[in-house]
């Protein structure tokens, strides 16, 4: 007996009239269709992620990385904080850095 589900074609690949035919799993024979269900049955591997999607991912950690690598405000606030008076706009002048 071979399996089917539809009723036409066998997992197997045959076709024909004169084929038995049987939608549950413990009536088949046929080795080939017997096999094929297993196949079914096995859950597929734990599919590795694609070329696309781990460009995906360095590019988020390397975006993650860059802003986490410097943050001007919090540059800006330490620096103030370092100043001895409280001096806070910068000039362009060498002798005089600050106002």
């Amino acid at each position: 007996m071979h399996y089917s589900t539809n009723g036409d074609a066998a997992a197997c690949g045959r076709t024909g009239n004169n084929l038995s035919l049987s939608a549950l799993e413990a009536e088949v024979d046929c080795k080939s269709c017997q096999r094929s269900l297993s196949r079914v049955e096995a859950a597929p591997a734990k599919k590795a992620p694609s070329l696309a999607e781990l460009r995906k991912q360095r590019q988020a950690s390397l975006e993650q990385a860059k802003a986490a690598a410097f943050c001007f405000k919090a540059n800006w606030r330490v620096r103030l904080a370092a100043r001895p008076d409280r001096c806070r706009l910068p000039r362009g002048m060498a002798p005089q850095a600050f106002v």
